[in-house]
């Protein structure tokens, strides 16, 4: 069991109150819960029954965890767990006992994985469920980068991206760059 200790007056879920936050470390998922940081080993039976009651209520998830990890209920918690919760963010992916529906986080697998979209999620903003290139456009549009820039970034026309990011903006009640770029810091789509 590690203390939690941090360089900076960032204050995450699970440190001063209740929640319980996943995310991973080195390659390891990691639990923040009663101020303290736990190997996922070290997982309470109360948190492991919520993240099993997920599982069992999603049945393209529970499949492809038991494709991964035929023999072990701990493997596919901890997976599920990873998969689905592995960013450090602002929000608890336990919270009062429910479960969130999960979260963004930068997996190096994204594109190659064949889970993907399955076991892992696309962020949700005011109860939309974000696709993959306005993702892309969101963490692009949070940077310096002109919008020709980004335009041949994301291999469209400026035309297109101009019509696409309005569409996008309208979608998240947004009128600027900012208020996109403070949306992608609470959405874990970008690091500041």
């Amino acid at each position: 069991m590690t203390q939690l200790t941090t360089t900076s007056n960032t204050i995450f879920p699970g440190m001063m109150d209740s929640a319980t936050e996943f995310f991973i470390s080195n390659d390891e998922v990691k639990i923040i819960q009663n101020s303290k940081v736990l190997p996922f080993c070290e997982i309470s039976l109360a948190t492991m029954q919520i993240i099993e009651e997920a599982i069992n209520n999603d049945k393209a998830a529970k499949l492809e965890l038991f494709d991964m990890h035929p023999t072990s209920k701990m493997k596919r918690i901890e997976q599920f767990a990873k998969c689905r919760f592995g960013g450090l963010d602002f929000q608890g992916d336990i919270k009062d006992g429910v479960l969130q529906d999960g979260e963004y986080w930068e997996c190096p697998l994204h594109g190659q994985c064949k889970s993907e979209g399955i076991l892992c999620k696309l962020p949700t903003f005011n109860g939309e469920r974000l696709e993959k290139q306005e993702v892309k456009l969101l963490q692009l549009t949070a940077t310096n980068m002109t919008n020709e820039v980004i335009a041949e970034e994301l291999g469209m026309a400026l035309g297109t991206f101009h019509k696409l990011k309005k569409i996008l903006y309208d979608k998240l009640g947004i009128q600027t760059k900012q208020e996109g770029a403070r949306i992608s810091f609470f959405l874990n789509l970008i690091r500041i």
